[in-house]
Parts: C-alpha cells; sequence; structure tokens
C-alpha cells in the first residue's frame, strides 16, 4: 500500500506528524517538511484541486480573515505579513515558492492530506 492510498483518521494524523494539526497550511512544521490540508470534497469552502498528473496541487489557500464590516472574505486573499510584520503561512509558502522559482532554493517538501469526510 503506498502512502497515497492510506486512509487516516485525524488523530493517526496528528500522531504522525505529531501535531494537532488546526491550521489548514502548516510551514516547515517542527523545521522539517511543510503539511498541507485540502478537501475537494464537494461544498469544501476552498476549490483545491489536482492537475492530472498528480503531482501538481493547485491549492486556494487562506481568504481574509472575517472580520465585523469587512466585506465577502472569499472575494479576498490572506495578506501575506500579520499586522506585526510576520509573514503569515500564506506568506511563507509564498515566499518558498518564488525563492525556489528563482532557483534560490530547493523547492518545499510538502506532505498533502486530502479530507474524505468529518474526521477522515
Amino acid at each position: 500500500m503506498t502512502v497515497a492510498d492510506q486512509i487516516l483518521s485525524y488523530m493517526q494524523l496528528c500522531l504522525r506528524e505529531n501535531a494537532h494539526l488546526q491550521r489548514s497550511m502548516n510551514f516547515k512544521l517542527h523545521g522539517a517538511h511543510s503539511v498541507v490540508l485540502m478537501s475537494t470534497r464537494p461544498g469544501a469552502p476552498y476549490h483545491d484541486l489536482w492537475q492530472a498528473d498528480g503531482m501538481v496541487l493547485i491549492y486556494e489557500g487562506h481568504d481574509e480573515p472575517k472580520r465585523a464590516g469587512s466585506p465577502d472574505p472569499k472575494t479576498l486573499d490572506q495578506p501575506e505579513f500579520l499586522p506585526s510584520g510576520r509573514p503569515s503561512e500564506k506568506g511563507k509558502f509564498h515566499a518558498a515558492a518564488q525563492a525556489a522559482k528563482l532557483s534560490q532554493t530547493a523547492p518545499e517538501r510538502v506532505q498533502v492530506y486530502e479530507k474524505l469526510r468529518a474526521g477522515i
């Protein structure tokens, strides 16, 4: 059985990654690889998809957080920087992708888990 064929519960996933994964984007978890949680289920809040070869993930990422009086969060991307000036998870992934694109660093290793249904 390949990794792609494995079905894990949320608890098995947390044990495997040695972390309670609450965010969908986790850059360099424990200083190692990055972890992305995605869903291609009908009604999923994001429109993530695999390209036909299974080697390229189109990942919508995070929306702007909901705030009182803000426009629809789906129309705004999460900013690359937090109010503190530190990069958001999206900003970290974007910087790594741009550095790899310019051959400044190797591409980031990313482990992707796809949610099949609640809890799995």
